[in-house]
């Protein structure tokens, strides 16, 4: 009986041992243990073939998107944030984890402005193989602000914004949740879009959505920046004959103000909404700025410019989420943050 007992505790330790924290962006999926030692990242991606089998997952994906034949459908399982095919979603997870070494449980960081449906749709994921009692979620505001060190459970009000490649989520939290909260459609494929846009129109040449995001990577700056070139490959629009262009920085950087400005003004509508004691802490502690596309260069002094309050772009923030759900998985008194499917019926 005592070595049966010594048994079940060692697997109940096992399973703890392999719980992990998973961050689902629309562009990339992270993946990273409570210990903090194993780290996956790759494209949030599948190629399927005509017949439904899966031709490639993640990274070996994305090396067949803009490429495919006519045969083969290239399939991103999230949009705006959310789960958009739960199938592909659940085939991709399910190899990715088992590549990972396995997990007994997951902390999911979700949006906080989406619908109870769609927040359901996270507890679906790996259900096969976990059971949604083992899958709990948190906002990825107070993931970013865990992260940030910032002291989430206290009544002070912190703002945290994170543009993302599909969304830009904007949170403020206090008392450990997201008081006030917005999700907003454009990040940085929009740019992308904006970018491929300009190309077109100024140099007549037809260019994926590859080659607009190394433009945006390699070129694009707010405020002052250098006047770099970059030559891409793409189709001219008048002959239909394939053709290169030397793209200027410039340019790319002129192409996306448009929607660095959006997502300027909701931050400030936002900040302008707020209770005054709420209001008062934030301009005096400033916003924090995370996510993958808050790189391009000088984005945040230019944010700072325009909103007229401090801003702090935390350190490497393309990982700002996935070191925030570590932290909350390691912090019992953190967990309050999260909650489970049953914590998601009683909210309605």
């Amino acid at each position: 009986m005592g070595e049966q007992s010594d048994r079940r505790v060692r697997g109940r330790d096992m399973l703890f041992q392999r719980a992990c924290g998973l961050d689902l962006g629309t562009d990339t999926i992270k993946i990273r243990d409570k210990n903090g030692k194993k780290f996956l990242y790759n494209r949030n991606v599948v190629a399927l073939r005509a017949n439904g089998s899966v031709l490639a997952y993640g990274d070996a994906a994305y090396l067949v998107y803009e490429k495919q034949p006519a045969n083969i459908e290239v399939v991103w399982p999230m949009a705006n944030g959310v789960i958009a095919n739960l199938t592909e979603m659940d085939l991709l997870l399910e190899y990715l984890i088992r590549r990972f070494g396995g997990a007994s449980s997951l902390l999911i960081a979700v949006p906080t402005e989406i619908t109870q449906v769609e927040k359901r749709a996270f507890f679906q994921v790996m259900k096969g193989q976990l059971g949604s009692g083992r899958i709990r979620l948190v906002d990825k505001g107070l993931s970013d602000a865990v992260s940030a060190a910032l002291p989430v459970l206290s009544g002070r009000g912190h703002m945290l914004v994170n543009i993302g490649a599909d969304t830009t989520e904007i949170s403020v939290i206090s008392s450990g949740k997201v008081i006030l909260g917005q999700t907003l459609k454009i990040g940085g494929r929009q740019m992308d879009a904006d970018i491929a846009t300009m190309v077109r129109r100024k140099f007549n040449l037809a260019i994926g959505q590859k080659t607009a995001e190394s433009l945006k990577n390699n070129l694009a700056f707010m405020v002052n920046g250098p006047r770099l070139e970059q030559k891409v490959f793409g189709i001219h629009t008048l002959s239909g004959l394939p053709k290169s262009e030397v793209i200027p920085s410039l340019a790319v950087s002129v192409a996306i103000i448009d929607t660095v400005d959006s997502i300027v003004e909701n931050i400030n509508s936002i900040y302008n909404r707020l209770p005054p004691q709420i209001m008062k802490d934030i301009s005096k502690e400033g916003i924090y700025l995370s996510g993958g596309v808050s790189m391009i260069l000088n984005l945040p002094d230019y944010i700072r410019k325009e909103i007229g309050i401090p801003l702090h772009h935390i350190q490497d923030p393309k990982y700002s989420t996935i070191r925030g759900l570590i932290e909350i998985m390691n912090d019992k008194e953190l967990k309050p943050v999260t909650y489970t499917l049953n914590d998601l019926a009683a909210m309605r």
